[in-house]
């Protein structure tokens, strides 16, 4: 999934390290991933690193924007597709849970990794998570007012299904009985039934 995940996005030699660096930070963490960790699953030198990414920050910056930029898109895309409350955060649920499954090692590198990087130079990795949180606080607010939800905390709420969709990349694997796209439905459900709404 990584390396097809990053073929679209970059070729030659930046491809490569692309691929093994969300590898190296997936499995060994941001501080664990020593540039020569990196060049080792790119099959490169750490030298041949340097030449396309200056430091292991810019570097880890591009994976997760770029990641931030698909996992954001997977809930608000297909939310944006209906216009009624229950019909956005179901697809939206569905969507977003299943990219998390079907990309689980490239949603642990983004996800839990960019707790460790706060800085000026993330921001705009940070607004797209805002941007995402408050697209479901909308939805969840929208139904509320509508009277198809019945929610007591919406900001409560917003982190429990957001995180609860994250947390597939953490311990879901490929040889699961369980396909991601049957995987999201059911995380779907269960958003609708949280939230206190019958299945559109």
């Amino acid at each position: 999934m990584i390396e097809r995940y990053w073929a679209e996005r970059a070729s030659g030699p930046s491809r490569k390290i692309l691929i093994g660096a969300t590898l190296a930070f997936a499995e060994l963490g941001y501080h664990g991933a020593s540039t020569r960790a990196i060049a080792a699953r790119a099959e490169m030198s750490p030298a041949a690193v340097y030449i396309h990414f200056s430091s292991k920050v810019e570097l880890f910056h591009h994976i997760a924007l770029e990641g931030h930029k698909t996992s954001t898109g997977a809930f608000n895309e297909p939310a944006d597709l209906v216009s009624d409350p229950a019909s956005k955060l179901r697809i939206g649920v569905a969507s977003f849970a299943t990219f998390n499954a079907e990309m689980n090692t490239f949603s642990r590198t983004i996800e839990y990794e960019m707790r460790l990087h706060h800085d000026r130079r993330f921001a705009d990795v940070w607004r797209l998570r805002r941007g995402v949180e408050e697209h479901m606080r909308r939805i969840l607010q929208a139904g509320v007012d509508e009277g198809v939800f019945r929610i007591a905390d919406i900001e409560w709420m917003k982190i429990l299904l957001l995180s609860n969709c994250i947390d597939i990349a953490r311990w879901y694997r490929h040889e699961s009985p369980h396909t991601p796209l049957a995987l999201g439905f059911r995380y779907a459900d269960l958003a609708m039934s949280l939230v206190g709404a019958t299945t559109p």
